[in-house]
């Protein structure tokens, strides 16, 4: 009878190492890649709506020149996230002919999870909007 309790024991002793070993191989490496991806898509997110309203603001203006230089005051003030290291006018095109602005913005991100040799994401919007300071056409 003895026997038969030290072979449940063993058995239950040997599952606890089990388990023990998927929740340190398995499940907090894949809690460690969630975190870093909910922190990329919210940067992703931010920024995406940061360049809507940069489009919406230089859509709204008549020169280049004009939309440039509104777009460097707004990113000079702007207060990113925390791990948001740097935020850039990759590309400002205001093309006049064909009445509409475009934009492009970059968003440095610090992973709160760095993985090994890679501690930092880029995410980039890109954002289109016509231009409404032109007087309709008649």
């Amino acid at each position: 009878m003895s026997r038969r309790l030290t072979r449940k024991a063993r058995r239950r002793k040997g599952s606890v190492l089990v388990e023990a070993l998927c929740g340190l191989f398995i499940f907090i490496p894949l809690a460690f890649v969630i975190a870093d991806i909910v922190c990329i898509t919210t940067a992703a997110q931010a920024n995406e709506e940061f360049a809507e309203q940069l489009a919406r603001l230089c859509s709204t203006l008549q020169t280049k020149d004009n939309a440039n230089q509104a777009c460097r005051d707004v990113i000079r003030q702007y207060h990113p996230a925390p791990n948001v290291s740097d935020v850039t006018l990759v590309n400002l095109e205001f093309d006049v002919g064909l009445r509409r602005v475009s934009i492009t913005t970059s968003m440095n991100v610090a992973l709160p999870i760095p993985i090994p040799g890679h501690n930092q994401e880029v995410v980039q919007a890109n954002v289109t909007q016509p231009i409404v300071s032109f007087p309709a056409m008649p």
